[in-house]
């Protein structure tokens, strides 16, 4: 019976809303959540990323304007893992 508990338990709630991720130029085209100190500052679509991930700049939209953000600022980039898996699958192979 436990193992049948353990099939069928609902998905921790911290995976549904996303993961931090640190390979910034991965997620370009990508929709991100930005955050700092674990507060939502804002999400949007990546435009545009330094090659070294230590920032990266935000699409407009009708409700925010475009904006960047800096790593060293203490900015995060969370993602879900379902909108991260066509990142990933489409980065080029290094090596």
């Amino acid at each position: 019976m436990k193992r049948r508990e353990l099939l069928f338990r609902a998905p921790h709630p911290e995976s549904q809303r996303g993961i931090r991720y640190d390979d910034w130029p991965t997620l370009i085209g990508g929709r991100v959540e930005i955050r700092r100190h674990g507060t939502v500052i804002q999400t949007g679509v990546v435009e545009m990323v330094m090659p070294d991930s230590s920032a990266l700049r935000l699409t407009a939209d009708p409700m925010q304007e475009r904006r960047y953000f800096s790593k060293s600022d203490g900015f995060e980039v969370w993602i879900s893992p379902r909108d991260l898996q066509p990142l990933i699958s489409k980065a080029p192979v290094l090596g």
